[in-house]
């Protein structure tokens, strides 16, 4: 009986050992702000996709917000479900006069806040 509550009590060691290992690359609910700025008013929507391939052919996540004319926020905010790491993200804006612009940066993912500026970006 003592053999096996050692046996147990070792395994039990032994997994709670490996899961610190294996947490990192778990999933969890990433924080992307997309600054629009005082170019906001101009924006009716924003479609984000997400990739961990650098050359960003794979999208593992993807989000579209639309806005009533006049009505997008100066930063919108998206809640991402990734694990940590380097992704490409390709952020594609669409004006009120339908005009498009797209956006691609390499971003590091690290369970914080990300900010990524496109009040440059939106068309005029």
């Amino acid at each position: 009986m003592d053999r096996n509550r050692i046996a147990r009590g070792i395994l039990l060691a032994a997994g709670l050992a490996i899961v610190p290992l294996f947490a990192k690359h778990w999933p969890r609910d990433q924080t992307v702000h997309y600054v629009l700025g005082s170019a906001a008013p101009r924006v009716e929507e924003v479609d984000a996709r997400w990739s961990a391939d650098p050359r960003g052919e794979e999208w593992t996540r993807e989000v579209t917000f639309h806005y009533a004319p006049g009505r997008a926020p100066r930063v919108v905010t998206h809640e991402p479900r990734l694990p940590d790491g380097d992704y490409t993200v390709e952020v594609e804006l669409v004006a009120s006069n339908s005009e498009r612009s797209v956006v691609r940066r390499h971003v590091a993912l690290t369970g914080g806040v990300t900010s990524i500026d496109l009040s440059t970006s939106v068309p005029k």
